[in-house]
């Protein structure tokens, strides 16, 4: 039996619950109406455990995915890249998870700001490493088979991605002489 990718198929829904639960709690630290605020705590703390709950399973789904994939070693960096941010993700929507599970158990009544700065570091993880994973599929063809429709060239498309790997790690530059991070000498780019 052959399937299609699954982990596109999921990661739309983890990331859209850290938004959402997110949001909630911000909300319920700037309403006044303690009824409203109560539904959006709770909504905030349910929204955070299906995130992780939902990263879990597209963690998974990733590994199948990969295992099935045919990447280029160029690929293969990416993604080796996008799996570190992963778990480190992980690792923090956990660990915020524990401390809104704590805020919960507690029935503190508001939200303080140190969880909210903590939830936008982990909300702004978690949009960083969406755009990083939709760049490996749009400009590399990560995981599927590229058409070349895109709305603009390759070269402008896998520039984006290069310049933020090379940031990353500096050490292993790919985008050959002109990559901010250094140069290249295999030429891996050019797969």
């Amino acid at each position: 039996m052959n399937l299609p990718p699954i982990h596109p198929a999921l990661v739309h829904l983890p990331v859209a619950f850290v938004v959402f639960s997110f949001v909630a709690d911000l909300l319920a630290r700037l309403v006044k109406a303690e009824p409203r605020r109560a539904t959006l705590r709770t909504l905030g703390f349910w929204s955070l455990v299906a995130g992780l709950a939902g990263g879990v399973l597209t963690i998974g789904a990733g590994y199948l995915d990969l295992r099935r994939a045919n990447l280029s070693p160029t690929v293969e960096q990416f993604v080796a890249l996008h799996i570190r941010i992963g778990w480190i993700l992980a690792i923090c929507l956990a660990v915020l998870t524990a401390w809104r599970w704590l805020i919960w158990h507690r029935g503190q009544m508001t939200i303080n700001t140190a969880y909210l700065v903590a939830g936008f570091l982990v909300l702004s993880l978690t949009a960083f490493q969406a755009w990083y994973g939709g760049e490996m599929v749009y400009s590399y063809g990560a995981g599927v088979a590229a058409t070349g429709q895109g709305t603009e060239t390759v070269d402008a498309a896998q520039s984006r991605l290069l310049a933020v790997h090379d940031l990353l790690q500096p050490g292993s530059a790919m985008g050959g002489a002109d990559s901010p991070g250094g140069t290249n000498a295999s030429g891996a780019a050019s797969e």
